[in-house]
């Protein structure tokens, strides 16, 4: 057994309060620290998505592994976790979005009564990409079931994090064909 060094180092992009961020090792006007690292940010990435996995994440977590190439053949791997906002609004818009299309993902972040709200937008052909699953209609989708933990009211969305790997696992390969 050998030594084998990740090979989707390159590239990773990930979330953080609103911008996608890549590690970047000179500081700039548009870098932030980061757990004693360096980031660039960025407003969105645009391109089509050429493969999309479930990863294994920190401390036992899961995360989806978004490979989205832009239109100089340039492979980029946006990473977020499952248990995130970034993921609920990504998993729930992922219905309406033509796969075999480009798009532009841009990452949102708001503070709002002292809670922060993260979450992903898409805009494909001119148009913003809308839920597919709403609370309002939640259709097959389950919802989060909310949990007492230490007096305080949270929610465990396992069962609704399921079923959204599996529907974007299924429409992906569905539509993937063309790559």
């Amino acid at each position: 057994m050998g030594l084998n060094k990740q090979t989707q180092s390159k590239n990773a992009v990930y979330c953080f309060q609103g911008k996608l961020i890549t590690a970047t090792t000179e500081k700039s006007s548009t870098t932030i620290e980061k757990n004693g690292k360096l980031y660039e940010t960025y407003n969105s990435l645009e391109g089509t998505i050429s493969d999309i996995k479930i990863v294994d994440g920190y401390e036992g977590s899961k995360d989806i592994v978004i490979s989205i190439t832009d239109f100089e053949q340039e492979t980029y791997h946006l990473q977020f976790g499952v248990n995130s906002g970034y993921f609920r609004s990504f998993s729930r818009m992922f219905p309406n979005l033509d796969v075999t299309k480009s798009f532009e993902i841009f990452c949102t972040y708001k503070e709002e009564d002292g809670k922060s709200k993260s979450g992903i937008v898409i805009k494909q052909n001119d148009s913003w990409v809308r839920r597919f699953y709403t609370y309002e209609n939640m259709g097959d989708c389950p919802i989060a079931i909310p949990v007492e933990v230490n007096g305080n009211t949270t929610y465990d969305y396992t069962a609704q994090n399921n079923f959204l790997i599996d529907a974007i696992s299924t429409k992906f390969a569905s539509q993937k064909l063309p790559f």
